[in-house]
């Protein structure tokens, strides 16, 4: 897309609170007649009874179909292969987000609305169009895409808070991004993953995300290493899922994104969840586009209290080799979002970032 115009997206409907997965039949009656449900495996042993108690009571017609494996082109054509009516007019995803994306690549096969129910807060898949496929080695390869943003999506509190910590410190580390990711979007030449320029709502939306992980992050992560549900979780999950995802829709992603392309398949670090990647990313963000050391140390005092790494060494990489860290500077040049930013972006500024980083981890 090449005009000058700019456009919003969003999910049609959002609705979050603890239990709602309960009621998940009657939040989603209004957007499809027929609907697949597409469970992740884990999920559907512990709630396929309130799953399918909810739609029965409805007198809803449904389908249940176990979601299990990586996002794949072949993992997502077992799933279309696997889906006997073709009448379903909505896919609803439950679970985490390689069920989601998997749902999402089955809806788009089928024509279908789409419908999210996240049981974890990783990252904010869960409002956004897009699907990011994985070969077999889980290296990204492609980004497909829905031709809308999720029509709905339910986010049960309570599951989340029930869920490990370290999926919604994954999501904390994605969402911290944003802010940044949004302002260098906009400064730079860049365009969203909408292929326009970026509104000013992305980067209002991602900034007060920010303001709410700093102020929250860390008392929700204590909350939720005691499975407790509180004011502060909640605030949190909403920065997560939805603030996070209408911010960098809308605004835009950047280096801190970028950085991810290395970091999945570096030494000790491919292990991680996509929030620590893009936490370091973010760092690696800031030194290279020269932000005020305050600035700096502010992202990192709040990364280290939730417990986001803020050097390869605390994802794995132990004493990183020159080549290693060039090899991370080289596969963020392959993404799409490298030019969004107004800092010069070259192999070896990235290296320079990256060193500076690391020298500040140091210190």
């Amino acid at each position: 897309m090449t005009a000058d115009y700019r456009q919003f997206g969003a999910p049609r409907q959002y609705i979050q609170g603890a239990g709602v997965i309960r009621d998940l039949a009657a939040l989603t009656a209004g957007h499809g007649r027929h609907p697949l449900l597409i469970v992740d495996e884990f999920v559907l042993e512990m709630l396929g009874s309130s799953l399918t108690a909810s739609f029965d009571s409805a007198g809803v017609e449904f389908t249940v179909l176990p979601s299990s494996g990586d996002v794949t082109r072949a993992n997502i054509a077992a799933h279309i292969g696997a889906v006997a009516d073709r009448r379903h007019d909505v896919v609803i995803g439950v679970g985490g987000g390689k069920a989601l994306d998997l749902a999402k690549g089955v809806a788009i096969d089928l024509g279908a609305e789409m419908i999210t129910c996240p049981t974890i807060a990783s990252n904010d898949g869960p409002t956004a169009r897009v699907l990011a496929i994985y070969n077999d080695n889980h290296v990204l390869c492609e980004v497909d895409h829905l031709d809308l943003n999720p029509t709905c999506v339910v986010v049960d509190t309570e599951l989340i808070a029930q869920a490990p910590v370290q999926f919604l410190i994954s999501g904390i580390g994605d969402a911290l991004a944003k802010k940044f990711e949004a302002d260098g979007c906009r400064v730079g030449t860049g365009r969203t993953m909408q292929g326009t320029r970026p509104l000013g709502i992305g980067s209002i939306v991602a900034s007060g995300c920010y303001d709410i992980l700093d102020r929250y992050a860390v008392e929700a992560v204590r909350s939720v290493e005691n499975s407790e549900l509180t004011p502060a979780v909640e605030s949190v999950i909403e920065a997560v899922v939805l603030m996070s995802g209408i911010g960098y829709e809308n605004g835009g992603l950047s280096i801190a994104h970028c950085m991810t392309r290395g970091l999945m398949a570096g030494r000790g670090t491919r292990t991680l969840l996509h929030g620590y990647h893009v936490a370091y990313g973010l760092l690696v963000q800031l030194a290279l586009e020269h932000h005020r050391v305050e600035v700096i140390e502010d992202v990192t005092d709040l990364l280290r209290a939730v417990g986001l790494p803020t050097s390869l060494s605390e994802m794995g990489m132990h004493d990183p080799t020159s080549e290693e860290i060039r090899e991370l500077a080289v596969a963020a040049l392959t993404a799409p979002h490298v030019l969004n930013t107004a800092a010069l972006v070259t192999e070896a500024t990235l290296v320079d970032a990256i060193d500076r980083v690391e020298s500040l981890a140091l210190v």
